[in-house]
């Protein structure tokens, strides 16, 4: 308390410190949820002539892909939404086109019918040109997900349309990641580092098991983490990051549940020991 004060200036001073104090703490508490309060502004995208439109990824550039109705709400159509603007991606000749995912360098990657509706097919979008990104075998192919090299994770029909495998196109062809034994696979997440995660079923077994794809092996989840042993069944794996971290669901004790697989040291270094099944560790519940 400053010197100068003489002992009434003082008393009064004590009396309404308290409450200089609380304003204080009220003005700073104000001041930093202001601070902290993040404000947006809306943007109405239209559609492409439909009553009906929705936005389903953004690259780092702005620019938005999703799917609308056309004019009299034919059928949807992929767009892509840049410089203001709602672009028809069309289709490979049939009614219909699903937009999935954009990159980073405007790539927009779907599904579309053929023409005729004849059947299903992945494609990707570049430079104005919708590509056929090809069947395994089979009629059909679907785009799941996309990293920042425009490789592309998803499933396709092989066998004549019997059975759908995970695949990975990279490098202008597709591949078949195969099974864990079961009939099919499903692949719906890849990272910037080509590593594929999804689920397949397995021998004898009408459940199926969460999976990784990486270098040109799908492993099974459940025995690279010891999740019998720690009384999981990992079903399905849904996203990985750059870190290598795995999310997903499965069952625990009887029920539906989440999970998160952090790579070890070992899975790190990529050389799992036989004797160490434990190279991804599930998060605790």
């Amino acid at each position: 308390m400053p010197r100068y004060l003489n002992p009434h200036q003082r008393s009064a001073l004590n009396r309404i410190s308290p409450f200089v104090r609380r304003a204080s703490a009220g003005m700073a508490l104000v001041a930093a949820f202001g601070a902290y309060a993040q404000t947006y502004a809306i943007t109405d995208l239209g559609s492409l002539g439909g009553s009906f439109s929705m936005a389903l990824g953004v690259n780092a550039r702005g620019e938005v892909t999703g799917n609308s109705f056309t004019a009299g709400d034919q059928a949807p159509h992929a767009f892509i939404y840049s410089d203001g603007k709602m672009l028809d991606l069309g289709t490979l000749g049939g009614t219909s086109s699903y937009a999935d995912a954009i990159d980073d360098q405007g790539q927009v990657f779907g599904t579309t019918y053929t023409a005729g509706n004849a059947s299903l097919r992945a494609f990707v979008y570049a430079n104005g040109k919708m590509t056929d990104l090809g069947p395994l075998a089979g009629a059909s192919s679907h785009a799941q997900s996309v990293n920042a090299a425009g490789e592309v994770a998803g499933s396709a029909y092989i066998g004549g349309s019997v059975s759908l495998h995970a695949y990975l196109y990279r490098d202008g062809s597709m591949q078949d990641l195969g099974t864990l034994g079961g009939p099919s696979s499903f692949a719906y997440a890849v990272n910037n580092e080509g590593q594929v995660v999804g689920s397949s079923n397995v021998p004898g077994d009408d459940g199926a098991h969460a999976f990784v794809y990486r270098d040109g092996t799908m492993q099974d989840l459940n025995e690279l983490t010891g999740a019998a042993e720690a009384g999981w069944v990992l079903n399905s794996a849904r996203a990985i990051n750059a870190s290598g971290q795995i999310v997903g669901f499965g069952t625990y004790k009887g029920e539906t549940a989440a999970f998160l697989l952090t790579p070890t040291a070992s899975a790190k270094a990529n050389v799992p020991a036989p004797e160490n099944a434990n190279a991804l560790g599930i998060a605790s519940r």
